[in-house]
């Protein structure tokens, strides 16, 4: 593989993922967020930027509250009233849907605070309209590109919550766990794994419980790895893909299906996955399992993008294609007249 083809080197931002993330909690940590008592928590942020929340999302399934929503779309949801806390998450600070949410926000005199590097967002925080972090990146994504900076976007994100009284996560919790990842990926082989995906439409799955991180996945091979992908989860799987998996012709011969499973499945889920396997044998189709290795759910959620990042660039590689540009982004930004990043 040739990595000199990485001209905004992507892959040296893959390594410091971990560093990523804690750069951008503690400048989160250390920022103006105040501590905000609400009803419900609606994340506004698109791409990168909701895949944080996405991520935060799974993680809180099973012990948070209250309503807790990831909104990717214009404005927000219409039940969003004076008791709810709105975080404007971009990664740009420009993102036009966020900031239309901050328009909607406004009007029903919603509870806000803003998660950006820098731009429109930015300035709000700044002129003290709203509370915020304004985080930087430092030397930790050389691309300066959200695709490249997810970790950022979690730190940030992760960060403010915990600042705003949203999590109850200590710093020491979540240094722990990035520490761990770094541990875990030392033992992966991601780039053999990748050769078996070359040529192939990556369809993954997870649990429902792992929605969110599987989502964050596939971006990351979409992004990174210029790589159409598919994502399912369980149970659902089970009541919809089954019967779907033998046409077009195609599909058996160029879907390759990868299941992340995990220790903290509910064991009917376990099994799901077992049987399932045991029908695609059936049907002729080729399939992978990577059983996550973290300790704790924190550790998990983070565990299965950054494989899938990884995986997405040494797919990049081996189609020598340099996964740093994005011709058809600027295009459509352009088009819109919006800032590309």
């Amino acid at each position: 593989m040739n990595n000199n083809i990485d001209s905004l080197g992507i892959g040296k931002a893959l390594e410091l993922f971990c560093e990523q993330i804690k750069t951008t909690f503690d400048q989160a940590i250390e920022s103006n967020i105040e501590r905000v008592d609400s009803d419900s928590v609606v994340i506004s942020g698109m791409g990168g930027s909701s895949n944080a929340g996405k991520i935060i999302e799974s993680l809180i399934l099973d012990s948070f509250n209250k309503p807790f929503v990831v909104f990717n779309d214009y404005n927000l949801p219409s039940w969003v009233n004076e008791n709810t806390l709105v975080v404007l998450n971009s990664y740009s600070g420009n993102t036009e849907e966020t900031l239309s949410a901050y328009e909607f926000a406004k009007k029903v005199n919603a509870k806000v605070i803003g998660v950006t590097t820098g731009g429109k967002l930015a300035e709000l925080i700044t002129s003290g309209e709203i509370k915020g972090a304004i985080v930087k990146a430092e030397d930790t994504n050389p691309s300066g590109y959200p695709k490249s900076g997810l970790g950022l976007s979690f730190g940030a994100l992760f960060g403010s919550l915990v600042k705003a009284g949203v999590l109850a996560y200590l710093k020491e919790d979540l240094f722990n766990s990035l520490n761990e990842l770094e541990e875990i990926r030392k033992s992966w082989n991601i780039k053999d794994i990748a050769k078996d995906f070359e040529k192939k439409i990556p369809v993954l799955f997870s649990s429902k419980t792992l929605l969110g991180p599987l989502n964050a996945g596939r971006n990351a091979i979409c992004e990174i790895g210029r790589t159409f992908t598919l994502f399912f989860d369980f149970p659902e799987v089970n009541h919809v893909l089954l019967e779907a998996t033998q046409k077009p012709d195609f599909v058996v011969e160029k879907f390759k299906y990868l299941f992340f499973e995990s220790g903290f499945d509910n064991e009917r889920i376990k099994l799901r996955y077992k049987i399932t396997k045991q029908i695609f044998d059936k049907q002729g189709l080729s399939y992978q399992s990577y059983l996550l290795r973290g300790k704790t759910v924190l550790t998990q959620v983070l565990e299965i993008p950054h494989y899938c990042a990884w995986l997405g660039y040494y797919l990049s590689m081996l189609e020598a294609v340099d996964p740093g540009p994005e011709p058809w982004l600027i295009e459509v930004k352009t088009l819109l007249s919006q800032p590309v990043h």
